[in-house]
């Protein structure tokens, strides 16, 4: 890290690569916290995955077995359906804690870096 007495010395072009590199550290870090408290695109809409399961069951259900004589065949499409949002939300669980522990490296990572450099201030 840089104090601002060194950012002062820097030419016009260093702070603004300067700037450059710390915003994408920020946008990084704010990517990856929205990855793990599940705010991305992905876990936004997970409960429509879940009530579009629902409503083909609920279909399967009341349309099937009126046409065909052993309704048994519903069970392994409805059993496939309800493993396919298992496997999402697993994969979506498996998401967010890679999130999390990318970002526990990525502050860790940081930190060091602001203690390595006041060290180098303090010697």
């Amino acid at each position: 890290m840089f104090t601002k007495a060194e950012v002062s010395k820097m030419s016009v072009e260093q702070q603004e690569i300067l700037a450059q590199i710390e915003l994408s550290k920020t946008r990084r870090r704010q990517k990856l916290l929205e990855l793990a408290r599940g705010l991305d695109w992905r876990s936004r809409y997970f409960p429509l995955n879940i009530l579009a399961v629902f409503i083909i069951l609920l279909a399967f259900y009341y349309f099937l077995p009126s046409r065909l004589q052993n309704s048994e065949v519903i069970y392994l499409p409805a059993g496939m359906m309800c493993g396919g949002v298992l496997v999402f939300y697993i994969t979506r669980l498996n998401r967010r804690v890679d999130a999390l522990l990318e970002l526990l490296d990525f502050d860790r990572q940081n930190q060091d870096d602001g203690n390595k450099s006041k060290a180098e201030k303090a010697g």
